[in-house]
């Protein structure tokens, strides 16, 4: 697309997230956003406010003692805003207002989700009311178990029930305590409802469109009942691929912190069983991509640390609020290798056989994700005394959009904090939109070279 056609639809995409950031920032900065009164310093304003926007959840700032009402309040509508999506946004709100949905528009959101031909205005729809039922569902379950068992007053429990149940249907993982959840490491009453819902917001639009629509179509033939809809009998390859992934990672990741942990003594090690587990799959879920934490991970193993990373890097499932590569580059990826190992010429997943364009599209994003992390890690190497294992936690963990630290963010260069913002733009935004939003245009070649190969391995 031309200059004079306008923006690029993924460039429209990082312009709106780079604009809401920036007004978030502005609001932040404010004196009337912070108890103290004081203003905030520009470069903190704008870390708070990449980082909400970009549903990540790092903090260079207490977010329970230096933010007020106000600045809590602008905190949670940037996690909204950003976990719906800007271009979504607005074209949600262009739709309300007179049912169109503009050909622009519907460039702009499937580039930013990730979709192609995709009816936009059904879309739209059903991330809204998936996003209000389940966030309304969590709100109910937080806010009860605050005023029964907390003493909340009533208006701080239902202040502090609706943050933390759309800090977690976002993946946001912004909290509005000190120690992120580890005050309520042995209350199951708020820990499961809480990675329940993280972990269903991770697997996707989509995948719970079609569960939800699989439920009903099953309810209907039980009972007898007619729809207007039917549906193939085979799941789609999208939810096979992110549900297998999903409950993949779901049980590997807890077997693998249970099992680094279990004898812990600053970790596991002091807790009954049933909480060694319940904080194995806390810690297995939150890296894809919530960032809530039940331990403190200044206290957890190399070892742990190391799968916390891979987990952070592969991330949750496509048209999600999670961050990282995604589930379905990772499984991509994976039947790539196991195809070539095999020695056969297509790959397929299931009985589906993938075009060539995602094979590359999948290598495009590992490839570009990784060289920005492993250049991130080596500048910040260079610029802190943090230890290694820190620094890749906080390098994966802003890559990923996920917000867990080993006590690296709050103590951050200047240099660093602006640099670490750059990762979370950068991991919200994905490595394809920003490849494209920088390729202004594109050239298509009319001849081709000779064919050679190289030696490779």
């Amino acid at each position: 697309m031309s200059s004079r056609q306008g923006l690029h639809p993924s460039q429209l995409v990082a312009v709106a997230f780079t604009a809401i950031i920036l007004a978030g920032t502005f609001l932040l900065c404010l004196p009337i956003a912070t108890n103290s009164g004081e203003q905030t310093p520009f470069l903190d304003s704008l870390f708070t406010a990449t980082s909400a926007t970009t549903v990540t959840g790092l903090s260079t700032l207490d977010v329970e003692t230096h933010w007020n009402l106000f600045g809590h309040v602008v905190i949670a509508l940037l996690i909204q805003v950003g976990g719906f999506g800007i271009v979504s946004f607005a074209t949600l709100v262009a739709l309300l207002l007179d049912g169109r949905v503009s050909l622009k528009n519907r460039m702009s959101t499937s580039s930013e989700v990730g979709t192609a031909g995709a009816d936009v205005k059904a879309m739209l729809r059903n991330v809204l009311k998936i996003m209000l039922f389940f966030q309304g569902l969590l709100f109910v379950f937080l806010t009860v178990r605050f005023l029964t068992h907390y003493d909340y007053d009533l208006a701080k429990a239902l202040g502090h029930g609706a943050f933390h149940a759309l800090s977690a249907f976002n993946n946001a993982g912004f909290a509005l305590y000190s120690d992120s959840m580890i005050q309520f490491a042995r209350d199951g009453w708020i820990l499961v409802p809480i990675f329940v819902t993280v972990f269903l917001a991770s697997v996707g639009f989509p995948t719970i469109v079609e569960i939800r629509d699989r439920s009903k179509l099953w309810l209907a033939e039980k009972f007898n009942r007619e729809l207007n809809y039917t549906m193939p009998a085979q799941w789609s390859l999208n939810s096979r691929i992110v549900l297998w992934g999903s409950f993949v990672l779901l049980i590997v990741g807890t077997i693998a912190v249970g099992f680094l942990e279990w004898n812990n003594p600053k970790t596991f090690g002091p807790l009954t069983p049933l909480d060694k587990v319940l904080d194995s799959i806390f810690a297995s879920v939150m890296p894809r991509t919530a960032g809530f934490n039940s331990v403190d991970y200044l206290n957890m193993t190399p070892s742990t640390l190391l799968v916390t990373d891979i987990l952070m890097f592969i991330g949750g499932a496509s048209v999600s609020t999670s961050g990282g590569i995604k589930i379905g580059t990772a499984v991509v990826l994976f039947f790539i290798i196991y195809t070539e190992i095999r020695g056969e010429a297509a790959v397929n997943i299931g009985n589906r056989r993938l075009p060539r364009s995602m094979q590359r599209q999948a290598l495009t994003i590992v490839g570009i994700t990784a060289f920005v992390i492993v250049g991130a890690t080596i500048l910040m190497r260079l610029t802190t005394n943090f230890t290694l294992d820190q620094i890749l936690l906080e390098v994966f963990s802003a890559v990923g959009t996920v917000g867990l630290t080993a006590g690296v963010t709050p103590n951050l260069p200047e240099a660093d904090k602006f640099l670490v913002t750059l990762l979370m733009l950068f991991g919200r935004l994905g490595p394809i939109v920003v490849a494209t939003s920088l390729a202004l245009r594109r050239t298509k070649r009319h001849f081709e070279y000779p064919r050679e190969r190289p030696l490779i391995g």
